[in-house]
């Protein structure tokens, strides 16, 4: 690749703050009020004109994870208890109680995005929106790496902030990466991540049958069975979405490289041209002619790409056992959802197991952590849970950073189960607690006592 060589340049310090977290996704905007909340002064940095993430850029619903598996005991509580009580106060979610009965937390996007605003500027965080953080400045310290400024592009131009920790909140690493914390990326076997997807919102439903719903969904399987149409799943109904006047489906998926812009890229024109192809297969069937693409997401969403390793990685086993830690911040009970790293499609849901390739693909006759195939269950026992320890938000290589959401340290199968929102906004809230009291001494996250993260999320609410 050929390349240039850029003078040198002085960038302006905007500001500096106790904390800095990258990213207002599901990971970052918990870990932004609950930094404020515990006397740090917190700067939020996101590359949209909104909060939310892939809970808004990227429409998904619901909010999974927030009951113990096969059960309706909650197991996150905390922030993402208020939000929902907050949005069922702007007519955007159930009640508490009633989304503790359901698979997830449904939602609707536009309420998730005026709630997060106001939490967040309630606690006192700074957000600046339209602005994307490009780069890690770092200083080297007798004690080890320290980040000291994130380098952040926007309209002003670029800009330097710098802060006593920082939290990656991007989904992908990206500012352990650039600081030289150790990562890895997608499966042992050739580093393969899971496959991205995206939600498809239709609208024109009213007066459709269930009966019309599933005729159409028989139709769809005959036409994937004949290779004719590629979708993820063969489902036509959703009750996925807040409003009853729409459905909302998870049916695409490609095989793409969340950190390869690239790839990023033919992700996005496909999952739009998907879209549009599942539009025009249900306007032939009957009922269907009024139905309508009423939106696809600002981005595509990605299930996996960078993991910055720490002292502890966890595991499928941690997932289908239901291992406790005696530094667990945050409980998860999603299972081992890995969904296709090669974006084979219907009947394809999962890798392993549930895949008529299985015998073609060489992932399967290779030799690899998960042992999956031998697995009675790829989930937590019923009405249990596995914990998140604080040593999974702590990357070696450097000092003042924390991760959280789905680039904590991890591999191939435990991210498949800590990726979902529910668990991506415990560990958020933790992470910004920690980031507080690490601010407050002398920065290093690593010799944080993880019971005194322990005790301030208790008072807060959250379930650890």
């Amino acid at each position: 690749m050929e390349r240039i060589t850029l003078p040198e340049q002085s960038v302006p310090v905007r500001g500096t703050y106790d904390v800095v977290i990258a990213g207002g996704g599901p990971g970052g905007v918990p870990a932004a009020i609950a930094a404020a909340r515990a006397g740090a002064r917190v700067l939020l940095v996101e590359r949209y004109g909104f909060l939310g993430g892939l809970a808004t850029a990227g429409l998904v619903a619901p909010i999974l994870a927030h009951t113990a598996h096969d059960s309706e005991t909650p197991i996150v509580e905390g922030i993402l208890r208020e939000m929902t009580e907050r949005m069922h106060a702007a007519g955007g979610a159930p009640q508490w109680r009633q989304a503790c009965t359901e698979w997830g937390v449904r939602f609707d996007p536009e309420s998730f995005k005026y709630v997060a605003d106001r939490m967040v500027l309630e606690s006192g965080v700074q957000i600046l929106f339209h602005a994307l953080v490009t780069d890690a400045v770092t200083g080297s310290e007798p004690d080890g790496r320290r980040v000291t400024h994130l380098l952040v592009e926007s309209k002003s131009g670029r800009e330097a902030v710098a802060a006593k920790t920082f939290v990656d909140a991007t989904g992908d690493a990206d500012v352990a990466f650039r600081a030289g914390a150790r990562t890895v990326q997608g499966r042992a076997f050739d580093g393969a991540v899971e496959s991205m997807g995206s939600f498809i919102h239709l609208g024109g439903i009213e007066g459709i049958s269930a009966e019309q719903a599933e005729r159409a969904r028989e139709r769809l399987e005959k036409e994937m069975e004949a290779g004719r149409i590629r979708f993820y799943g063969s489902g036509i109904a959703s009750d996925l979405s807040i409003q009853p006047d729409h459905y909302a489906l998870n049916r695409t998926r490609f095989a793409a490289d969340p950190a390869n812009v690239a790839d990023l890229t033919a992700a996005e024109i496909e999952f739009r041209e998907q879209a549009q192809r599942f539009v025009r297969f249900l306007r032939g069937q009957p009922g269907f002619d009024g139905v309508y693409l009423r939106a696809t997401s600002a981005q595509g969403g990605p299930r996996e790409s960078r993991q910055a390793l720490g002292s502890y990685v966890l595991s499928g086993d941690d997932i289908v056992t239901g291992r406790k830690h005696d530094d667990a911040i945050a409980r998860g009970s999603w299972w081992i959802d890995i969904h296709c790293p090669l974006g084979h499609t219907w009947p394809v849901h999962l890798c392993v197991v549930e895949c008529p390739r299985a015998e073609a693909c060489p992932f399967w006759a290779a030799e690899h952590e998960s042992g999956m195939r031998s697995r009675n269950s790829l989930a937590p026992p019923a009405g249990d849970w596995y914990d998140i320890p604080y040593r999974c938000l702590v990357p070696d290589g450097v000092e003042n950073v924390l991760v959280t959401g789905r680039c904590i340290s991890a591999t191939h199968e435990g991210m498949a189960g800590a990726r979902v929102m529910g668990t991506c906004m415990a560990i958020g809230e933790a992470a910004g607690v920690a980031a507080a009291f690490a601010a407050a001494s002398d920065g290093r996250c690593r010799d944080l006592e993880a019971e005194e993260v322990r005790t301030r999320l208790s008072a807060g609410g959250a379930l650890v």
